[in-house]
């Protein structure tokens, strides 16, 4: 039972992501999210890539900028400050917990 519901990637998908990516997409699988206008935001892919390679990423971020702003957040330690929040309030906690 899958918890994510994807979608095929198209011919078109491959093309958006190949420009998207600067090189051909290798191991997509599904389509996990779009942006509004419908261009793949979130890359499903394969454990391995066709050569036999491990891909650890199952879930791969492709949208310039869903990329730029989860390299923004990553830049400024935002998941240091959450931890620490984390670990202070059992109620956020709790709330993470049940989102994940």
């Amino acid at each position: 039972m899958s918890l994510v519901k994807t979608t095929d990637a198209t011919e078109e998908d491959l093309v958006v992501l190949r420009d998207q990516l600067g090189r051909v997409p290798r191991g997509v699988v599904g389509i996990a999210a779009r942006c509004v206008c419908g261009r793949p935001t979130v890359v499903v892919t394969a454990p391995r890539l066709p050569d036999g390679t491990p891909f650890p990423t199952t879930f791969y971020l492709t949208h310039p900028a869903a990329v730029k702003g989860a390299s923004t957040l990553e830049a400024e330690h935002v998941m240091d400050t959450m931890n620490e929040l984390l670990a202070a309030d059992e109620e956020l906690r709790a709330a993470y917990a049940r989102a994940h």
